[in-house]
């Protein structure tokens, strides 16, 4: 999640000023439009589940942002991978839960691994979907917008054919974006699930390596003290 609100006035300001003010930032209530338009399902899970209401009331009200189209698109895809996010990380607690227990009692961990890096596998497939999504929403923006442009009645004919321009350029540019980000998408969804479970993995194995070491320390600076209280007192 990114930063919260920073104050938008600190001695005093009209309302109009603040409302200036905050049309320039992605804020909450944007976070809650985007559920409302691309994620409705999540809302509704919301009015059912407490615990989920509140991790999506958090999100929104956290999120702070400049309003650019790049930080715009990338509140979409947040939102459309809300679920996805809570997910990863039941993913990264199972895991952690279940090499504790195989250090313990010693179960299998070739399951353990298989199922969570089949779990993280889907859970990237459809990251990779809603990221298609999103790229699909990009391109019928512009397509919406250069059409616009082209039934002004109060831009001049330069004026429409340069700006036309752009927009042609921008379609292109997100179309060859879609073409290359299709292209052998199946071994990119592996080499990503890959990364992710590789990070887990040593994550776990770097706080078990300092807990360890932390314990270490505490042994050995307690068997440090012991040895002093049992040291006998030189006689002068």
């Amino acid at each position: 999640m990114k930063k919260g609100w920073a104050l938008l006035a600190v001695l005093f300001a009209s309302s109009a000023i603040g409302a200036a003010a905050q049309t320039q930032m992605l804020g909450k209530q944007d976070v809650l439009d985007a559920f409302k338009r691309y994620n409705p399902a999540a809302l509704e899970k919301a009015a059912l589940n407490e615990q989920y209401a509140d991790l999506l009331n958090k999100l929104a009200a956290s999120y702070s942002a400049a309003r650019t189209e790049k930080n715009q698109l990338e509140m979409i895809a947040l939102v459309k991978n809300f679920d996805n996010s809570i997910l990863l990380q039941g993913v990264k607690t199972r895991y952690a839960q279940g090499r504790t227990l195989q250090l313990v009692s010693g179960t299998d961990l070739a399951s353990l691994e298989r199922d969570t890096r089949a779990e993280i596998l889907a859970l990237v497939e459809d990251i990779y979907k809603n990221t298609i999504e999103v790229k699909e929403i990009q391109l019928e923006n512009y397509k919406t917008q250069r059409k616009a442009i082209k039934k002004s009645k109060v831009l001049s004919r330069d004026e429409k054919k340069r700006i036309v321009a752009v927009f042609d350029q921008q379609i292109k540019d997100v179309k060859e974006e879609m073409k290359s980000f299709k292209q052998d998408h199946r071994q990119k969804i592996q080499d990503t699930a890959d990364v992710y479970f590789a990070e887990i993995r040593s994550n776990y194995e770097a706080s078990v390596a300092a807990a360890s070491a932390q314990s270490l320390k505490a042994e050995q600076a307690e068997n440090l003290s012991v040895t002093d209280k049992n040291k006998k007192p030189v006689a002068k």
